[in-house]
């Protein structure tokens, strides 16, 4: 899984395996170390119990949750991605977009086996 966190926005891509591997386990997570006690972590979990996507934060570690039916949605072969509005307060929203990765067409050297190529635009720039 990639992540990417702009002002107010959390963007996940995830590869080929990683989703299979989210259908059957219904959550997966990555780790990236900046020492011996600090880490931080990022997972996706699919949930029956909610209605939209959720995400939280606690102890160096970004959950965000997909209601069973958008999961099942986006496993379909042409949906690319999830996309969510959650409200932080009355004047803001957190942007979450969870999608299928694309291969980056400017990266030549890139091993791109485990990306949706099928469903890449054929924009230079779609990375």
């Amino acid at each position: 899984m990639k992540l990417r966190c702009t002002r107010d926005s959390v963007r996940i891509r995830i590869r080929k395996s990683e989703l299979a591997q989210l259908g059957q386990v219904r959550e997966i997570g990555e780790r990236v170390s900046f020492g011996p006690s600090n880490e931080l972590q990022f997972a996706l979990k699919i949930e029956d119990d909610i209605e939209t996507v959720k995400a939280a934060f606690a102890h160096g570690r970004i959950l965000i949750s997909i209601p069973s039916k958008k999961a099942e949605r986006w496993f379909q072969p042409q949906e690319v991605g999830i996309e969510a509005q959650i409200a932080l307060s009355a004047d803001r929203h957190l942007h979450v977009l969870i999608e299928k990765d694309f291969p980056c067409n400017d990266r030549e050297g890139e091993d791109k086996s485990d990306t949706f190529w099928e469903l890449a635009p054929e924009s230079p720039d779609a990375c």
